[in-house]
């Protein structure tokens, strides 16, 4: 069997991912195939297989892909052989992805941003794309949710005071939350309404986001790389409010302080440093 058929037939089901869990999965099987040339089957699941394919992800992508890959092959390996699918148990090296200083758009270089977004021509799911861009970009400035559960925002929790996202929409699907929102957002949201089920709806492939958003930076004049795209949006919303005293933890819904470092940039947060208090000895 192959590790798709497998992903697809016993492990999703059994780890009850959702569909775009899935997508992320086979983006790491995917890249295992182009490297074998060939699919990858259950016999691939063995240490010396694997360490191969890491270390050559290691050497093509970011250390942060590559242990993704790690820990959805580690996943995937344990649920087979919990199955007597595999007869040994996954042993892979542990790769460890360095902390990175958080980089959040700063507000002119988010005001750049909108207005490239305001340029964009053709349309999106009958709207267009100008005025879906706009909204999307700052509802999400706004909101600091991920892109996934804004594209599961339906117009029956948009209200001119905020926006509900619902559990099932959202990482851990534990609890719908709350968001305000500024009169300025709601009017830009209400400028793409239609009578589509979903606010966003995105009418092309889902990965494309990503590339779209990345030319969106570039007419902006601002970096198209893995760390400018909607992440940084959510670290500029977390960014800002704890430097006007808001509880980011809290607004990022994280379970510890800790969680919420990695979203602060140090320079919109900004707590005395050593060298402003330090006594001057010269």
């Amino acid at each position: 069997m192959t590790l798709h058929q497998f992903l697809r037939t016993v492990y999703a089901p059994l780890a009850g991912i959702s569909d775009r869990t899935i997508r992320i999965y086979e983006f790491t099987l995917s890249a295992w195939r182009e490297y074998l040339g060939r699919e990858p089957l259950l016999d691939d699941l063995e240490e010396l297989a694997v360490a191969q394919f890491l270390a050559h992800r290691l050497r093509e992508r970011s250390v942060a892909t590559a242990a993704k890959d790690r820990a959805q092959i580690r996943a995937i390996w344990e649920c087979a052989r919990r199955r007597d699918a595999v007869t040994t148990w996954p042993v892979i090296r542990r790769i460890r992805v360095p902390e990175r200083v958080p980089q959040a758009w700063l507000t002119d270089e988010m005001q750049r941003l909108l207005v490239a977004a305001g340029e964009r021509e053709g349309t999106i799911s009958g709207v267009p794309a100008s005025a879906f861009w706009r909204a999307c970009l700052l509802t999400l400035y706004e909101v600091g949710e991920r892109i996934d559960a804004l594209l599961h925002l339906e117009w029956r929790d948009v209200t001119p005071q905020g926006i509900t996202f619902r559990a099932e929409t959202r990482k851990g699907k534990t609890r719908d939350i709350w968001r305000p929102i500024s009169p300025e957002c709601y009017a830009a949201i209400d400028a793409i309404r239609g009578d589509r089920k979903f606010v966003f709806a995105w009418d092309r492939c889902y990965t494309s986001l990503w590339r779209h958003l990345g030319k969106i930076c570039e007419a902006a004049g601002l970096p198209n790389d893995r760390s400018s795209k909607f992440h940084r949006l959510r670290k500029t919303h977390a960014s800002y409010a704890a430097a006007a005293g808001l509880d980011a933890t809290k607004l990022r819904d994280h379970a510890s302080p800790s969680s919420t470092r990695a979203y602060l940039d140090p320079r919109i947060v900004s707590p005395p440093s050593a060298p402003a208090v330090l006594p001057k000895v010269s």
